[in-house]
């Protein structure tokens, strides 16, 4: 990325198909943030959507719509970046930790979706789309596998913190914005 860049781009225009990716690790770290967003999407549409239909906006959610984003706010000539010469509105956006990109770019798309599909059948309302009179209870989870899921997640986010520490923090403190 060239920081000393003042002109300001909608999409990057760089390192398509890994063309001209040096640091894969970095390419890795944001596979993980766009596919966080499109689980995001799929924890919402859970039973109401077919397999080829998450697939289909699995590829266009981590393909077209999150890099768009991301490169709107994390670089350098991002016209949303904060460290741009001219930001947005003079003050553009900071998002340190990367939950503004994946959780702005999932949450959308999961509201989006929601709209349009309407709400879970079977629970609520039967299978015609009709309110069934009273709620049909489901059936407990399992504790054993929420304990782990909360272990994975908890792990992961030490990995995730220490990585954004390591690789972000030197340009973020050096311009004493936390």
């Amino acid at each position: 990325m060239d920081y000393d860049d003042t002109s300001k781009t909608f999409i990057g225009t760089t390192n398509f198909f890994l063309i001209g990716v040096e640091d894969l690790t970095f390419w890795l770290f944001q596979f993980a943030f766009a596919a966080t967003s499109t689980t995001i999407v799929a924890g919402t549409l859970a039973e109401r959507c077919q397999m080829a239909a998450y697939l289909c906006y699995s590829i266009v959610v981590t393909g077209f719509l999150y890099p768009v984003v991301c490169h709107a706010v994390w670089s350098p000539q991002g016209f949303l970046n904060a460290h741009n010469l001219q930001p947005l509105m003079g003050v553009g956006v900071i998002d340190f930790a990367g939950s503004s990109v994946v959780h702005l770019t999932g949450g959308s798309i999961a509201l989006v979706a929601t709209y349009a599909l309407g709400p879970r059948r079977g629970r609520f309302f039967d299978n015609r789309g009709r309110p069934l009179e009273n709620p049909v209870v489901f059936p407990g989870h399992s504790a054993a596998l929420q304990i782990l899921g909360a272990f994975i997640l908890w792990f992961g986010w030490y990995g995730f913190v220490s990585y954004i520490w390591t690789r972000f923090c030197p340009f973020y403190c050096m311009e004493s914005h936390l």
